[in-house]
């Protein structure tokens, strides 16, 4: 099951420069970075805790660009939608009468957040395919079915977003010049059509999980041993964020 998982969610392993690190340190150096930026709100304290995520992405770029570009220009199609509305809708002082300075300023904030945590997440974490972050995740003390929940959405998620991908394609080679109540109409099938498909999956999935041992079958992964390297990559990590978090508290 777990190598299924790694094929359908597309998170393959790539070659990174952290593959010599156990997965629970570099579960727990993405950690470290993310929260760390999350904590801070200025421009000086972002451009601070990009150091380290630009890094790390920067080691992962040869063993996996094309993953990487993939994942990172994913990540910023969804911010679209926050540099229109949220520039009209947020309150303060207004240029050209509708624009809100400080919506503009929101809206670059949460974008260099996102991809700062995108950064390192992809290239520490998801870089390492769903077996390995399953292990990692198993032996840093999360519970079983917190980790059970993480890598059936992953996988779930991907499937359900295929088969929509599938379906809109099956709509306009079928139909190219479908608009107005029609193209409404074909939609919301299609996504009815996909709900019920997705309850049915659901049910043979609870199946064959309790057909295959159910929760046993996510314990199964090879333990790792912890090296004085790991211990010098956290060390590095929780400077940096102490870091960032000082650089935003005393000069932010």
């Amino acid at each position: 099951m777990m190598a299924s998982l790694s094929e359908v969610c597309g998170m393959q392993p790539c070659r990174s420069g952290f593959d010599g690190l156990d997965p629970r340190c570099r579960v727990l150096c993405a950690l470290i970075a993310a929260m760390s930026v999350s904590a801070v709100y200025d421009l000086r304290g972002l451009a601070a805790g990009s150091v380290l995520p630009l890094a790390a992405l920067c080691a992962c770029w040869r063993g996996g660009a094309a993953y990487l570009r993939r994942a990172m220009l994913n990540v910023n199609r969804m911010l679209v939608l926050i540099w229109i509305f949220l520039p009209l809708a947020y309150a303060g002082d207004r240029a050209w009468g509708i624009v809100s300075i400080d919506g503009l300023r929101a809206a670059l904030v949460i974008t260099w957040k996102l991809n700062i945590v995108s950064a390192v997440m992809i290239s520490m974490v998801a870089s390492m395919g769903i077996p390995a972050l399953g292990g990692a995740l198993g032996r840093l003390g999360f519970p079983l079915r917190l980790r059970m929940l993480l890598l059936l959405m992953a996988r779930y998620t991907l499937l359900l977003s295929g088969r929509m991908a599938t379906l809109c394609r099956a709509i306009h080679l079928r139909s190219p010049g479908i608009s107005g109540a029609l193209s409404c109409r074909a939609h919301a099938s299609m996504v009815g059509t996909t709900l019920i498909h997705s309850s049915d999956r659901a049910e043979r999935a609870s199946l064959a999980m309790s057909l295959r041992g159910g929760e046993g079958g996510f314990s199964r992964v090879p333990s790792g041993r912890w090296k004085g390297k790991d211990s010098l990559a956290c060390s590095v990590f929780l400077a940096n964020a102490v870091f960032v978090i000082a650089v935003s508290r005393f000069w932010g």
